[in-house]
């Protein structure tokens, strides 16, 4: 190990040397590989659109939470111009 300083520097550089080279074969592996290998992609489609009033409707029409009598008339009264 020679003298002491210079000993463990060199031990230490060794180390440092040899974890560079991990890390770089690392890095090359992952940009031989490709920009999406191993990753999960989604797709941009995935963003939702607000429902508009007469689907909220429809939906909860066909759920049953609603009677046929109360979809006919909440239908007309959203079909029907705002009084401004």
């Amino acid at each position: 190990m020679g003298f002491f300083p210079f000993g463990l520097l060199s031990g230490l550089a060794g180390l440092l040397f040899l974890a560079g080279l991990v890390l770089l074969v690392f890095w090359l592996i992952r940009a031989l590989a490709g920009p999406t290998s191993g990753r999960q992609v989604f797709p941009a489609t995935a963003v939702a659109t607000p429902e508009t009033p007469l689907e909220i409707l429809s939906r909860r029409f066909a759920a049953g939470e609603i009677t046929a009598e109360d979809f006919q008339k909440a239908r007309v009264l959203l079909r029907e111009p705002p009084n401004t």
